[in-house]
């Protein structure tokens, strides 16, 4: 059974399919992010979009990177710069008090 996944791509067939899911539910928790903020004007919303947004380029990044195989030694620092980005940006919006 596993030579036959293998041997079908199946394994990049549900990789690729779950970064565009991933980067799809990005984008639409952006949009949620904006219209919340847009109500209730809580300066914690911004670090929540500009994470959400980072992630969602994080996602069609390593889509395309897996798609099209950049051979790029500037993906090996940009990508684990935007998951740490992401996670400085997450800790800010949990600790700011306004």
């Amino acid at each position: 059974m596993e030579s036959f996944v293998l041997e079908n791509g199946l394994f990049e067939i549900i990789e690729s399919t779950l970064y565009i899911i991933g980067t799809i539910f990005a984008v639409i928790l952006i949009a949620l992010s904006i219209s919340a903020y847009r109500n209730t004007h809580l300066r914690k919303l911004i670090y929540a979009i500009i994470a959400f947004l980072l992630f969602g380029i994080f996602l069609f990044y390593e889509y395309l990177e897996h798609s099209i195989s950049f051979d790029n030694p500037f993906t090996d620092i940009v990508l684990p710069s935007m998951a740490l980005s992401i996670l400085v940006l997450f800790f800010l919006a949990i600790i700011n008090k306004k």
